[in-house]
C-alpha cells in the first residue's frame, strides 16, 4: 500500500462544521484552495493508495520530519500563486521542510502573483525565496508543474529552463475528470437565468457596476464569496471593516449584513468542494472575477464567463481556453446579454485532451502513477476517490446569519464571543470598548429575532 502526504488546508474527506472551518481557517483564506487538492487526490488515489493531508504554515520538528520520511512515498504540494510577497515566509518554511525530507517532493500548479514591478536591478522582492524553494523541489523531483505563461516567464527570469526544470500544466482543478471535461450545459440567457456571481472587494468600480447590472437583469442570482473574512460576515455578522482594517473596499460591495444581497438571502459560502459543485450544478451560469469560482462551475458543467482582474487569472483563462475578458476590455456599451450572445462556451473543450496528456506526462516524469494509467479507465469509472467522497454527507452552504437555523445562529454567537476575547488581548481600551459593544449588540439582535 502506497501512502502519500499532501499539502492542503484540510483533507478532501474531512467534513468540518462551519464553525470549525472558519475558526480554524480550513480554507487557508480562500475557498479556491479546496479545489486543486480535490482533483490531484482523485488522480493519484489508485486502489493501493492512501492520502493524508498536512498544513505547512509552521515549521516541523525533527521527529515529524523523520515520521514523514519513514511513512510516506512522496510529499505532494499543490500550490496556487505562491510566488508573491505575502507568501515569502511560508515559501521559505516549505523549502526548509523539503530540504530535510528524503522522499520525492512534487509541486503541482504553482504560479506567480500578477504583475509586480522589478527593481532597478531587474529583481523581484520574492526572488530569493522563490529560488530557495525551487532549488529544494528540483533536488527531490524531476520538474515543477506551473500554471501558465506568465509564471513560465518568471521562472525563466530566475534562470530555470522550460520543459527541463518546469512544465506548464495549468490548474489541476481542470482535470478533475481527466480528459472527460464536462460539456457546458446549454441555456438561453434571459431574466430567468439562474446566475452565480463571484468577485472581490478591492477590484475596480467598473467590474462592480457590471456585476450589479447582471443582478438587476437576472433576478435569480446568488453571490459566492471565497475569502475567509467574508465567511466570517456570513457566519457571524462581523463586517469586512472589522476584520480588514486597511483594505480599500468598494463602497457598494456586500461588506456587512445590511447589504441587499445579505438582506435578501442571496449569499452562499462553501466549506467543501463537493457542496460547491452541487450548488453550481443547479445554476445556469457563473460570472465574475474569481478564477476558481469559475473553474468550479466549469467542472460542474455550468457555463462560466471570467472577467480577469489581473495576469494571474488571465494566464489560466488563456491556457485552458476559458471564456473571458479583462476588466479593462469589458465593454461599457454592452450588457450581459450582449456579451453572452458572442460567447462560445464550448471553447473550453478545444485542446483539453492535449492539455490533459501533458498533465499526465508531468505525473509520469515525477514517478507518480494515476488512475488514468489504467487502460480500463473510462468516463463511467467509479474511482476509489469517488467511492469515498460519495459516502460522505458534506455540510451545505453557509447562509447569511439572519437566515441560518437556530443552531447555526448560536454557533455564530459563539464565534462572536471568541472574537470579543481576542479583541480584549490585542487592542487598546477604546477599540476594545467599541468592538465589545458591537459584538454584544449583534448577539442581542440575534437572540431577539428567535
Amino acid at each position: 500500500m502506497k501512502k502519500y502526504l499532501m499539502r492542503a488546508p484540510s483533507g478532501c474527506f474531512d467534513n468540518p462544521t462551519h464553525f470549525d472551518c472558519i475558526s480554524g481557517n480550513l480554507i487557508s483564506d480562500n475557498s479556491g484552495n479546496l479545489l486543486f487538492p480535490h482533483s490531484i487526490s482523485r488522480a493519484i488515489m489508485c486502489e493501493d493508495v492512501t492520502i493524508e493531508y498536512i498544513k505547512t504554515s509552521t515549521k516541523l520538528d525533527d521527529n515529524r520530519i523523520a515520521e514523514i520520511n519513514s511513512e510516506y512515498e512522496a510529499f505532494i504540494i499543490p500550490l496556487a500563486n505562491a510566488f508573491r510577497i505575502s507568501f515569502i515566509n511560508e515559501l521559505t518554511t516549505l523549502a526548509h521542510i523539503i530540504n530535510r525530507l528524503t522522499i520525492p517532493c512534487i509541486v503541482i500548479g504553482v504560479g506567480v502573483n500578477g504583475v509586480i514591478k522589478a527593481d532597478d536591478k531587474g529583481e523581484y522582492p520574492f526572488d530569493a525565496a522563490s529560488k530557495l524553494f525551487i532549488n529544494a523541489v528540483l533536488n527531490k523531483s524531476d520538474c515543477i508543474g506551473i500554471r501558465g505563461e506568465q509564471t513560465a516567464a518568471y521562472l525563466e527570469h530566475l534562470g530555470y529552463v522550460r520543459d527541463k526544470d518546469f512544465m506548464v500544466i495549468g490548474c489541476p482543478s481542470m482535470f478533475l475528470y481527466g480528459a472527460d471535461l464536462p460539456h457546458p450545459r446549454s441555456f438561453t440567457p434571459g431574466k430567468d437565468t439562474k446566475v452565480s456571481i463571484n468577485s472581490k472587494a478591492v477590484l475596480p468600480e467598473k467590474l462592480h457596476l457590471f456585476l450589479q447590472d447582471v443582478c438587476k437583469k437576472m433576478p435569480d442570482h446568488y453571490y459566492v464569496p471565497q475569502n475567509i473574512y467574508e465567511f466570517k460576515t456570513l457566519f457571524s455578522g462581523i463586517t469586512i471593516k472589522d476584520t480588514q482594517k486597511t483594505m480599500k473596499v468598494y463602497k457598494d460591495y456586500p461588506q456587512d449584513l445590511s447589504h441587499p444581497l445579505y438582506r435578501e438571502n442571496r449569499v452562499r459560502g462553501f466549506v467543501s468542494a463537493e457542496a460547491w459543485f452541487k450548488y453550481l450544478k443547479g445554476r445556469d451560469l457563473s460570472v465574475g472575477s474569481r478564477i476558481h469560482g469559475n473553474i468550479a462551475a466549469v467542472i460542474s458543467g455550468t457555463p462560466a464567463y471570467i472577467i480577469a482582474p489581473d495576469n494571474r487569472v488571465l494566464e489560466l483563462a488563456e491556457y485552458h481556453n476559458l471564456p473571458h475578458t479583462t476588466i479593462a476590455e469589458l465593454p461599457e456599451d454592452k450588457d450581459i446579454f450582449d456579451i453572452l450572445s458572442e460567447v462560445d462556451f464550448n471553447c473550453i473543450l478545444k485542446g483539453h485532451g492535449e492539455r490533459f496528456e501533458r498533465f499526465c506526462e508531468f505525473f509520469k516524469r515525477n514517478g507518480l502513477t494515476t488512475i488514468y494509467d489504467d487502460p480500463t479507465y473510462c468516463s463511467d469509472t467509479v474511482t476509489p476517490f469517488d467511492r469515498k467522497i460519495n459516502s460522505i454527507d458534506f455540510y451545505g452552504p453557509l447562509v447569511p446569519l439572519p437566515f441560518a437555523d437556530y443552531d447555526a445562529q448560536m454557533e455564530g454567537i459563539r464565534y462572536l464571543r471568541r472574537q470579543w476575547k481576542n479583541a480584549e488581548k490585542k487592542t487598546s481600551e477604546p477599540v476594545k470598548k467599541t468592538r465589545r459593544q458591537k459584538i454584544k449588540d449583534m448577539a442581542k439582535k440575534i437572540l431577539r429575532s428567535r
